[in-house]
């Protein structure tokens, strides 16, 4: 980590928490924000730093204002911690529920398609 400032680092940490708590690939991130997934994975390192508009590009892929990726939450007070924490936990539920939807879903479509095969 080599000659990154504060506020580099800080970015960059945000831009991996919010996609790890999104569920976001590297891969989806890098194809929604029109970079390569390399690049991500070298920023997330800290040895790609990124220009503004891919910062920009970026918190349009992650669904968030761009200033988000500039707070620093090292200094936040609990308050704020607690609640980001409880949005964390309400993201994992819904994480939990789409899952099952597809899941429930794949299982109905393969049941059908297997009906269907049989008529034939």
């Amino acid at each position: 980590m080599e000659n990154i400032s504060r506020l580099e680092k800080t970015v960059i940490d945000n831009i991996r928490r919010i996609r790890q708590e999104k569920g976001i690939s590297q891969l989806r991130l890098s194809i929604f924000s029109n970079t390569s997934a390399s690049y991500i994975g070298l920023m997330e390192t800290y040895k790609n730093i990124p220009k503004l508009s891919t910062i920009e590009r970026i918190a349009d892929a992650l669904d968030v204002p761009v200033l988000v990726l500039f707070a620093d939450h090292q200094n936040e007070p609990p308050a704020m911690t607690a609640q980001r924490e409880k949005e964390k936990r309400e993201q994992k539920h819904k994480q939990k529920l789409r899952k099952h939807i597809k899941d429930e879903i794949l299982t109905r479509v393969a049941s059908d398609l297997d009906d269907l095969l049989q008529m034939i």
